[in-house]
């Protein structure tokens, strides 16, 4: 699904809306839309752009840490991409949730065609991400919360329409510890081609 913009409402409510989603319990894996994300540009609070996204992947890298990549688009043409690494397991009603809270690195690809041709800006940030379901299982279903994000780089014909911006959503994901390897640098050779010179998206 592409990213559309809607009216923006209040954050906490919003906040409160993810969730209580997260708390009824939605069905999680597989399909056509892996996620409900939403991105709210700092310069521009009243809008949001939200997107799903066509696949969703992720690897169990130790006790505590994965790595998760959700992408839109075909393999050898992406319109968008986010990586995730969470560094450390949040323990449920252990854990404080708070606005400040972190535990993972975002990088938030854009992919675009123009006559000058194919474009490319990468957004980097940290946030919170919340894994709903056990990591390690087939599935992975998990929150992210406020991951705040600005451009990091990007094509000279870029348009950058986000600036310094705040992520947050829901996403599933399939385990794929293999493949992660060979899909990672799938969207690091797209990065680099689009910007003319090699560029390794960090996840770490």
């Amino acid at each position: 699904m592409t990213p559309k913009t809607i009216a923006q409402p209040a954050w906490r409510l919003l906040v409160l809306a993810l969730f209580s989603a997260a708390a009824l319990g939605c069905a999680g894996g597989g399909g056509a839309h892996e996620g409900d994300l939403q991105i709210q540009s700092r310069s521009n609070p009243e809008d949001l752009a939200v997107g799903g996204f066509d696949t969703g992947r992720y690897s169990l890298d130790g006790p505590s840490t994965l790595t998760v990549l959700l992408t839109e688009g075909p393999a050898d043409h992406l319109k968008r991409a986010l990586i995730v690494r969470m560094f450390w397991k949040p323990k449920a009603a252990a854990t404080p949730l708070d606005e400040t809270a972190t535990n993972a690195t975002v990088q938030y690809i854009i992919f675009s065609d123009s006559q000058a041709g194919r474009q490319v800006g990468v957004y980097s940030g940290g946030g919170f991400l919340f894994p709903e379901s056990d990591t390690g299982q087939p599935n992975l279903q998990a929150n992210i919360w406020q991951a705040t994000m600005s451009l990091a780089d990007k094509s000279e014909g870029f348009e950058d329409t986000l600036g310094p911006s705040l992520l947050r959503g829901r996403f599933n994901a399939k385990r794929d510890d293999e493949g992660m390897i060979d899909a990672v640098r799938r969207v690091n050779i797209a990065v680099s081609e689009a910007l003319g010179e090699p560029r390794f998206v960090r996840v770490d």
